[in-house]
């Protein structure tokens, strides 16, 4: 996982101090000679689950864990969104639990105050893609990461909209063309493009946003003009 933060822009952000990535080897806080981990879960299921001691001794061995956000990806959690983006980047530091196998020995989250957030209904080998990714998009979020810190909440996704088409040269591939809009050096024209695309991208594939986001005025006439074209 490591060899994650040391490329692109999250490299950069370690390397200049914005932000510090540290692991801790489960390992160094078994107690028996084999430096075991994980057991079966009692009952007869299989699989593996992470030790629940292990876990605790590891995370409290972290200086100033306790004023830490603890977090661990799981089914089970609440949807994780940009609220929660909001929220952690701007903590003093972050926490993440990467489950293993069958997961953790379910009393670590009565040791600990783990909070769990779900990415989706879906399983994976491990938990530390769901840390990964969780990971790069608070780090993003930290200010001075990106650069400009306006690309970080000019994403359409957090105006509670899709993302309008986007495309680069060349011109023409395969007799497909960029649309004419898109090169006509008309601002206000690409604006307007920009929005209607964004709306009807919204309106056809992820409708519940407008729930979350009503429409404005000018995004109320696009989904009329949408609707009555067909």
């Amino acid at each position: 996982m490591s060899a994650f933060f040391l490329k692109g822009m999250i490299g950069r952000a370690v390397d200049q101090g914005l932000v510090t990535v540290e692991f801790v080897q489960l390992r160094d806080f078994a107690v028996d000679k084999h430096h075991k981990v994980d057991d079966y879960p009692y009952g007869g299921k299989q699989g593996m689950l992470l030790k629940a001691d292990v876990i605790y001794r590891a995370v409290t061995s972290i200086e100033h864990y306790a004023s830490y956000r603890l977090l661990y990806a799981s089914p089970k959690g609440s949807h994780f969104s940009h609220s929660h983006v909001k929220e952690w980047s701007s903590l003093d530091g972050v926490i993440l639990l990467s489950g293993y196998y069958e997961g953790v020995d379910e009393r670590i989250f009565d040791l600990l105050p783990f909070e769990q957030v779900s990415l989706g209904d879906f399983i994976l080998l491990s938990g530390e893609t769901p840390s990964l990714l969780i990971a790069e998009a608070l780090i993003r979020s930290i200010p001075g990461v990106l650069g400009n810190d306006q690309c970080v909440e000019q994403e359409s996704i957090l105006s509670g909209r899709l993302e309008y088409p986007q495309y680069t040269s060349p011109r023409m591939v395969l007799e497909l063309p960029v649309p004419d809009v898109v090169v006509s050096g008309h601002h206000d024209a690409i604006r307007q493009w920009r929005m209607s695309e964004s709306v009807n991208s919204t309106l056809f594939d992820k409708p519940s946003l407008f729930i979350e986001a009503p429409a404005s005025e000018a995004e109320q006439g696009i989904i009329e003009k949408q609707l009555i074209n067909g």
